[in-house]
């Protein structure tokens, strides 16, 4: 298993905060955490009273620091993912 890392992006701007990231066997399993991790930023948003911006992504990175996959947040809600 690889280990892979979820950050924001919102707009220009990569927000890190991923210190650990999350061992996943493959691709798949990386895009069902990512749908996951943004359909948890809506909930939250939701559940405050704020908007999430749709403009905002769950960009995963890999070991080495490469982007493997983006989700954009606004999408998730209508995504479905496999458990």
């Amino acid at each position: 298993m690889a280990r892979y890392f979820f950050h924001l992006r919102d707009g220009d701007r990569l927000l890190p905060d991923d210190d650990e990231g999350e061992e996943l066997r493959d691709l798949e399993a990386v895009r069902s955490y990512a749908i996951q991790s943004a359909r948890e930023l809506l909930s939250q948003a939701a559940l405050s009273g704020t908007a999430a911006s749709l403009h905002q992504q769950i960009e995963v990175l890999n070991e080495r620091g490469q982007t493997v996959l983006t989700i954009p947040v606004g999408h998730a809600a209508g995504t479905e993912t496999q458990t």
